[in-house]
């Protein structure tokens, strides 16, 4: 039985709609301009390195002997009530797209108890893991492993103090005048305490990704640990 989950609630289990066939799921658009230059073979390409939003599109269907519009006004409200929330295909219960219904749903009555309607998610350009798991690290040189097919944005929390020189692959992080904890948010671009106070002043340096594969993580100075919230993400 296909089914999906979104905003907590299963399609199948709490409102009984049926899914006529596995969706077709797209790759997201890379963004990369084309120039034209005049005089010049092709064109020159800027790779923004970014992609677009993808629209996924479920046929569904709910009967109801009862009353089938109240269940059609229960399903309406639970979607457009939910804003972006998690979508989590049974096909696929390990991953899971950030979503939301943005657009008007269809409700077509074929039968005195039965209707057809499609549901439009447009979902950001990546599925990311169900599982998002800290990772504590105790010492400096350690290897961490994306199982993700594309970078992913970590929140990295470093528990220490004084100036401390954080590394990823190399690529140098620079962190001045901790006070026990900093937090490195590479999904925002921000840096924070447990407060929320803004923490940007103490920090230099590009906020870091984690590659697929190897990652190594390293520091200089006063570090008691760090925990590592990895976001790992898939095309």
């Amino acid at each position: 039985m296909l089914s999906f989950n979104f905003a907590g609630k299963n399609s199948y289990d709490d409102y009984g709609i049926l899914i006529s066939q596995r969706p077709n799921i797209p790759s997201p658009k890379r963004r990369v301009n084309m120039i034209n230059i005049p005089g010049r073979n092709s064109n020159l390409r800027f790779d923004e390195k970014t992609y677009d939003d993808i629209t996924l599109t479920v046929e569904c269907s709910v009967k109801d002997t009862q009353n089938l519009a109240d269940k059609i006004d229960d399903i309406a409200v639970w979607l457009f009530e939910a804003g972006e929330s998690d979508l989590v295909f049974s096909f696929q219960p390990d991953k899971k797209y950030i979503a939301q219904v943005v657009n008007s749903i269809d409700f077509k009555q074929v039968y005195k108890y039965f209707s057809e309607f499609p549901i439009i998610f447009n979902c950001r350009p990546f599925k990311y893991a169900v599982e998002n798991n800290i990772v504590n690290i105790i010492e400096t040189g350690t290897t961490i492993n994306n199982p993700g097919t594309i970078e992913s944005e970590p929140v990295i929390s470093i528990y220490g103090f004084g100036d401390i020189v954080l590394k990823i692959n190399g690529q140098q992080i620079s962190l001045k005048g901790v006070s026990e904890k900093i937090i490195v948010d590479s999904v925002i671009q921000d840096c924070y305490d447990n407060a929320g106070n803004n923490l940007n002043g103490k920090m230099r340096g590009e906020f870091p990704k984690l590659k697929p594969w190897e990652n190594i993580m390293e520091w200089s100075g006063d570090v008691v640990k760090a925990e590592l919230l990895p976001n790992w993400r898939w095309l």
